[in-house]
């Protein structure tokens, strides 16, 4: 009778166990941040210039002034505005859990432009960069039982943040293929430099695009193996937690032209 009891308390304390693991793997499932999409809000006017001194503007620089074709809406220097935001979202898996995680983290403090040439018949990319401060990201991912803030002071130091504050993307002049008529979203690559922890690679971003009147948004990601770019991140199996080193690159872009 004795032993009856312990099996059943025994099968009382597996069936709970589960029932946990379940409930915390479907936790993790539906609270995952989704991937950054098009910004549904965007600004009617230019935000002051930032000042020049700003470390964050100085790692892309202000191209020379391009003159727009007369009466051209879409050509000339975009610039990136308030309500941009950057991040990263990395596969992790926790001695613990039996459900791999996504680790994702965010920042608003972006700075950069894209210049546009061509036509509004026919635009082309001419030259761009975008620099976003990796010292400002923050995690914005839920994990139960787990701080996921801690995780923040280590992917600083795993990017050399006090050295290589920025990572910063420069696409490559491009047919953008783009049909400035319409307000409906639509679809380009664009491939260029990218560099990370002060080296640089080639990467390509996917990303879709809104032109709206006086309003581009942009949004799209990459995946890149961040050991190519010396950034360590624990991957061995004894580990506390395994990281992917193939990390999403996100990026939700506001972008304006002066004047």
């Amino acid at each position: 009778m004795r032993r009856a009891t312990v099996w059943k308390a025994a099968a009382a304390v597996a069936v709970l166990g589960v029932m946990c693991a379940v409930g915390a793997i479907t936790y993790i499932n539906h609270s995952r941040p989704q991937a950054l999409g098009l910004a549904s809000v965007t600004p009617r006017t230019p935000a002051p210039s930032p000042s020049p001194e700003d470390p964050l503007v100085a790692a892309c620089p202000k191209p020379a002034t391009s003159q727009p074709a007369p009466g051209s809406r879409f050509t000339g220097v975009w610039i990136v505005q308030p309500g941009s935001i950057a991040g990263y979202r990395a596969h992790e898996k926790f001695f613990e859990l039996t459900s791999p995680h996504d680790a994702v983290a965010r920042t608003d403090r972006l700075a950069g432009w894209l210049v546009i040439g061509g036509s509004d018949a026919a635009p082309v990319l001419v030259a761009g960069c975008v620099a976003v401060d990796v010292r400002t990201l923050e995690s914005v991912d839920q994990l139960p039982g787990f701080n996921v803030r801690d995780r923040d002071k280590l992917a600083r130091d795993f990017l050399g943040a006090h050295t290589h504050p920025f990572v910063v993307f420069q696409p490559h002049a491009a047919d953008l293929r783009l049909s400035t008529s319409t307000a409906a979203v639509q679809h380009v690559t664009l491939a260029g430099d990218l560099e990370i922890s002060g080296v640089t690679l080639p990467a390509t971003f996917k990303l879709a695009v809104r032109l709206r009147s006086a309003t581009v948004t942009v949004a799209g990601q990459t995946t890149v193996n961040v050991q190519k770019f010396g950034v360590e991140v624990p991957t061995e199996a004894d580990g506390f937690v395994r990281v992917n080193p193939q990390i999403t690159l996100e990026v939700s872009l506001v972008l304006l032209k002066p004047g």
